[in-house]
């Protein structure tokens, strides 16, 4: 019985560094973006071929660290999980220069109780969600694909729809990545649990952002 109440303790505890580094890197994101606002950075940053770049480079980061993270130290992994939500943080900041502080707040509010709720229900959950992943992955490429299309062809309607589907898809993604980090953690020896941290507070903080974007296009108020 003692065994099984320090088990838990130890899960909760790894889960939860999860949970506060994630918050750690959305914080970063949302001060670099508020600093470039205040500054009046975003006309220069995105007055030309530099602001695709600026777009575009956390999807190339992303992509990087799925393909390269698990070959990288800890430390490693903390130094691109800071840079990427840096870079992201200057992304950011021409969406977030078009809404309203008000906009952005509510944004905030209605992401962090959506995402609590269902990163609530993936842990605790007893079923078995392993099999919603190669569909939601398969939602997020299809996400990805259809936004570039929409750079060319700036459809309104196909940007809402786009900007429901993303909520969608990566509220299930929350859940699924809260019940894989629970049971990853189960079995995990102790060496691997700082890499394994920031490995789920990244997926979980790519989650959070994307809903967070989408909410505040859906239904935010443009200065």
């Amino acid at each position: 019985m003692d065994r099984s109440i320090s088990a838990v303790a130890s899960l909760n505890t790894a889960v939860a560094g999860v949970l506060g580094r994630m918050a750690v890197g959305v914080f970063a994101t949302l001060v670099a973006a508020a600093v470039i606002n205040t500054l009046g950075l975003v006309p220069v940053l995105f007055g030309g071929i530099l602001g695709y770049v600026l777009i575009f480079a956390p999807l190339a980061m992303s992509l990087f660290l799925a393909f390269k993270g698990q070959d990288m130290s800890e430390s490693t992994i903390k130094m691109w999980y800071f840079a990427f939500a840096g870079v992201m943080g200057v992304s950011l900041s021409l969406i977030i220069s078009m809404f309203t502080t008000a906009s952005i707040v509510n944004a905030l509010i209605g992401t962090t109780v959506s995402f609590g709720a269902l990163a609530a229900w993936g842990y605790f959950t007893k079923r078995d969600i392993s099999g919603w992943g190669p569909f939601l992955f398969a939602g997020v490429i299809g996400l990805i694909v259809a936004s570039l299309v929409n750079i060319f062809i700036e459809s309104t309607a196909l940007q809402m729809t786009l900007n429901v589907l993303t909520i969608l898809i990566f509220l299930g993604l929350t859940a699924y990545d809260m019940n894989r980090i629970r049971d990853m953690f189960w079995s995990a020896p102790e060496s691997e649990i700082g890499r394994m941290q920031w490995f789920g507070a990244l997926s979980l903080y790519i989650n959070f952002i994307n809903i967070f974007v989408s909410l505040l296009q859906l239904f935010g108020n443009r200065e």
